[in-house]
């Protein structure tokens, strides 16, 4: 989405975020409500397998077991948009941000660079944020980096007189001129061959940021899949390309909508527009927004993936490419730490490959440093407590194989982890932020615990447990 501080605001906005206010305020009212008690336990042979974690304080309502849970949860799952990397013109006032001090492996370019301010003017170019923010970013360790389609400048218009979903004038929403698109397409694959493989057809179609139909979304889908995957456009130094191009590995997502409750019908209608199989995309890219208890997402996934099978999609990764709890009014660190370790665990959970947080420089959403536009509602400089948990849930997570997460009606979840070597785990917490005492069964063995800032304590025979998740082991990680 559009979600920038005041450099960003734009006509339309308003009645958006009246919603996602409200569902700011259902979000620091989610301690009262219930977990995902609406699940069924899954009956397949390898829940069968499944060692539940034996909590005698509440009956087992429901087991998720990911889509894959013999795979580990790769780095990869870990990305971010992060606005300013280096100077940008579409925030001039704000300050840049320092990498996080934590690992990424991808980068969302959306919000950092688009159509409009890549080529202002037709056949003019400017590569300086782009350039600059991808240099900074491979520094520091980035690999992968996602190119969203969107923002059409205005001399591109297909009809100038067209109006926006939200309601203003001729804008970025309208559909290109056909020639226009796929010169600028041309143009960022062959110059960003090898770096950028990743390209998402068209961001937030479904809200506000498409004002064409079905029909030319399918032409812009057609066009870009084409364009990104020609051989003829790799090998390419300053626009001159070697005769028949070079290795090409880039990969097309689908456009993606703006949150998946309310919005499968949007999303069924348009790839029924392609026939009975969508040919245009090799990864499925989704926004999680919406959810005031983080779990409910792992509700929503499956629905996604219904409508996916019915258009020949379902065996494509599921990729979140932009997501956080939105608008935060409870200037409640700690209670947004819990909220993004849990939305990230019941993603993976869910068979989500990525998930990319929107957004860590960002002063309005989802924010995870501090002085994103050069000052902050608690005054709180460098990363918060959010950014911080971040790293933290990084390292308990990442390599080690999610298999299950089971749900007790009394709102404790419980999520096994395993590695290499024996290792086994499970991150327990509270999803209605009361206080619960779990014992700790016997046959786990486990004989430690991590807090939420990773600090390591001999684990007692009952632990108390709240919204803040803790990761139980059989023996220290480090040892």
């Amino acid at each position: 989405m559009f979600r920038m501080s005041q450099d960003f605001d734009h006509k339309g906005k308003r009645e958006f975020l009246l919603v996602m206010k409200l569902i700011a305020v259902s979000f620091a009212l989610g301690a009262t409500l219930t977990g995902c008690s609406g699940w069924t336990t899954s009956a397949s042979p390898q829940n069968s397998a499944v060692t539940h974690f034996g909590y005698t304080g509440s009956a087992l309502a429901a087991t998720l077991v990911p889509a894959n849970n013999a795979a580990a949860v790769s780095n990869s799952y870990f990305g971010m948009t992060i606005h300013r990397l280096v100077h940008n013109p579409l925030s001039p006032s704000n300050p840049t941000a320092p990498f996080p001090p934590f690992p990424l492996h991808t980068l969302r370019l959306w919000d950092v660079v688009n159509w409009s301010s890549l080529e202002p003017t037709d056949g003019r170019y400017d590569w300086t944020t782009m350039d600059g923010t991808i240099a900074v970013a491979k520094q520091n360790g980035v690999s992968d980096f996602i190119f969203t389609l969107g923002n059409v400048p205005q001399w591109a218009y297909a009809n100038p007189g067209a109006t926006c979903g939200s309601g203003e004038a001729a804008g970025p929403c309208d559909a290109p001129d056909m020639r226009a698109f796929d010169d600028f397409v041309t143009h960022v694959v062959q110059r960003y061959c090898g770096v950028v493989q990743y390209y998402e057809t068209w961001n937030e179609p479904n809200w506000g940021f498409w004002n064409g139909t079905n029909a030319q979304l399918l032409a812009v889908a057609t066009q870009l899949y084409q364009i990104a995957k020609d051989p003829a456009n790799c090998g390419c130094t300053d626009g001159v390309c070697s005769p028949g191009g070079g290795t090409n590995s880039n990969q097309v997502l689908l456009p993606s909508i703006s949150g998946i409750e309310g919005n499968l019908s949007w999303l069924d209608s348009y790839l029924a527009a392609a026939g009975s199989n969508y040919p245009y995309a090799d990864i499925v890219a989704f926004h999680g927004y919406g959810y005031a208890q983080p779990e409910d997402i792992a509700q929503a996934v499956p629905q996604l993936r219904k409508t996916l099978a019915k258009h020949g999609l379902s065996a494509l990764e599921l990729w979140d490419t932009e997501a956080s709890w939105g608008i935060s009014t409870t200037d409640d660190q700690q209670q947004e730490a819990s909220w993004l370790m849990r939305f990230h665990i019941a993603q993976a959970a869910s068979g989500v490959s990525r998930f990319d947080w929107y957004a860590y420089d960002n002063c309005e959403w989802g924010t995870l440093w501090g002085p994103a536009c050069q000052y902050s509602s608690d005054n709180w400089q460098g990363l918060r407590l959010p950014g911080e948990a971040y790293g933290t849930l990084e390292t308990w997570i990442a390599g080690a194989t999610l298999t299950h997460c089971d749900e007790y009606q009394d709102g404790l979840w419980a999520c096994e982890l395993q590695r290499s070597g024996g290792y086994d785990g499970w991150i327990l917490w509270d999803s209605r932020g009361t206080a619960l005492s779990v014992p700790i069964p016997n046959q786990l063995q486990l004989t430690h615990y991590r807090d939420w800032r990773n600090n390591v304590n001999l684990l007692p025979q009952e632990i108390t447990v709240d919204q803040m998740p803790v990761l139980l082991e059989n023996f220290r990680a480090d040892d």
